[in-house]
């Protein structure tokens, strides 16, 4: 089966762990939609795709930019992350969109959506070509596709530092396939671009974009750090004791001020660089 490990991962650690933030992953990467939506460009009336949607702000977004002659589906392989995703929907009234649990690598969608875009979720694919051609030949005639992935590491200082900070203290991880499915997987934009036009798109583009993420306090981005993330992942890997970790929240909280800054609203402003990944179906 397609996915399968990170089937198991999302439904039984990274979906439970992102819902008990309680929208605190939401609102960090509020501007990431914002920049996903602005690239998609959507119009009135136009049927969206979201894949992996998450929680479901993505696709709420996507709603309100299609009105109501419009339709967004949002699909995720997370249960919880559907069942939070569907809560929102309710809480916020808006009927013209559904999430659909599944795996977009493999499902097809009626009506063929003209706009297919992703917030952080096409990085998980295992076998991304196949999965981008399926997603190709389901899409409309001439749609457009946009989707946000990590950029490397090395210029994510939010996620280098803290993942730092943990090797310092438990040592490195397991070694890294290039490429492996995960948030790193389209940190390459020449790996990206081949992936797209080997799935039968056309005029792939991938653009560096510098973006500043919303950090609600140091306290929570220090807690996010160990919880989600690179360095999140590390300390289930190497299995890290309570103490271990609250000495690695105490040091990335200390960290912290050098890579972020006061945000004009409250709260704090931690930058970042994502690709945003853009192509249209023939």
């Amino acid at each position: 089966m397609a996915n399968e490990t990170q089937k198991t991962y999302w439904n039984q650690v990274g979906g439970p762990k992102w819902v008990s933030l309680g929208g605190a992953m939401e609102a960090r990467l509020a501007p990431v939609s914002a920049a996903v939506i602005a690239a998609a460009a959507l119009r009135p009336g136009e049927n969206v795709l979201d894949i992996g949607c998450g929680a479901g702000l993505t696709s709420l977004e996507a709603a309100q930019a299609v009105g109501p002659a419009g339709r967004v589906i949002g699909i995720d392989i997370s249960a919880p992350m559907i069942e939070t995703a569907r809560g929102h929907a309710r809480a916020r009234h808006i009927e013209n969109v559904s999430f659909r649990l599944g795996d977009a690598q493999t499902e097809h969608f009626a009506p063929a959506p003209e706009v297919l875009l992703s917030r952080f979720g096409v990085m998980f694919f295992d076998d991304p070509v196949a999965a981008f051609a399926n997603l190709r030949a389901g899409a409309a005639p001439g749609a457009r596709l946009a989707c946000a992935a990590w950029a490397p590491l090395a210029r994510n200082e939010h996620w280098r530092r803290p993942l730092e900070l943990v090797e310092a203290l438990l040592g490195p991880g397991a070694p890294r396939q290039p490429h492996a499915s995960g948030p790193l997987a389209f940190d390459d934009a020449d790996y990206v671009t081949a992936i797209l036009t080997q799935a039968g798109w056309q005029a792939p583009r991938v653009e560096a974009m510098e973006i500043a993420l919303h950090g609600v306090s140091l306290e929570e981005e220090a807690a996010i750090a160990c919880f989600m993330g690179p360095s999140g992942a590390l300390l289930d890997e190497k299995q890290a004791s309570p103490a271990q970790r609250e000495t690695i929240r105490a040091a990335i909280r200390a960290a912290l001020p050098a890579y972020t800054s006061p945000a004009a609203n409250g709260g704090v402003r931690v930058p970042a660089v994502i690709h945003m990944i853009t192509a249209r179906a023939a």
